[in-house]
């Protein structure tokens, strides 16, 4: 009467259309039984604006209280329900998860990175020190530790080493244009400039640096700069 078709009311309700069409004919075994009898004609009346207390006395005097004792079987397969909140959920779960397993990922591969990129501790420099250059270079420098030293080498401008050396202990370093040494103690060291050796930066007990460039290859006998 009022125009309004089952799936209408099925979706305002939540009931299904099969339930509704066995209130609509009066064929009380299809549904469910009990409460749920009740509930069903309750939500379709007010949904309809009808008087839902009188629609369930109706009911009442038309099953003689029968209607009740009914069960429905699967009824559990007859219930809606609306799945799109959880799937949201479960969505938003799996990106967080996502983004968790990727930063993780990334963390440890920088982590493995720079491990495998750290010098061993024989002759380690320290975190963010350059190593001898990688390219050919043009000057070649030997740095022999005559006894426990503290050396310093700085390769075209940048940081190549700094640190201790062991007595016996020889590390090589490479420039394109200067190389600059510099020792703790003058006399702990020895020096090579690209097979030629290079006279003392200074007398043994003091601190000494010397400053080496291609001339030196040729001039090494000469003196340090």
């Amino acid at each position: 009467m009022r125009g309004v078709s089952l799936e209408e009311v099925s979706s305002a309700t939540r009931i299904s259309t099969r339930f509704l069409e066995a209130i609509e004919s009066g064929q009380w075994d299809q549904l469910p039984g009990g409460a749920f009898n009740r509930g069903f004609i309750r939500s379709a009346s007010r949904y309809l604006g009808l008087d839902d207390d009188s629609m369930v006395a109706e009911y009442t005097l038309e099953t003689n209280g029968n209607g009740d004792s009914h069960a429905a079987p699967h009824f559990a397969s007859e219930m809606p329900r609306d799945w799109r909140p959880i799937a949201t959920l479960l969505a938003v779960i799996l990106v967080v998860l996502a983004a968790l397993i990727a930063g993780g990922w990334f963390a440890a591969s920088k982590i493995k990175a720079r491990l495998h990129g750290r010098p061993s501790a024989s002759g380690a420099a320290s975190p963010g020190v350059a190593n001898a250059p990688a390219f050919a270079s043009s000057l070649t420098l030997s740095v022999k530790a005559i006894s426990l030293a503290e050396v310093r080498v700085i390769a075209d401008g940048k940081l190549a080493f700094e640190g201790q050396m062991k007595r016996g202990e020889t590390r090589q370093f490479g420039a394109h244009d200067l190389l600059e040494v510099s020792a703790a103690d003058a006399g702990s060291v020895g020096l090579e400039l690209n097979g030629q050796p290079v006279p003392t930066m200074g007398p043994a007990g003091r601190p000494g640096r010397v400053t080496l460039t291609a001339k030196d290859v040729k001039s090494s006998a000469g003196g340090a700069h």
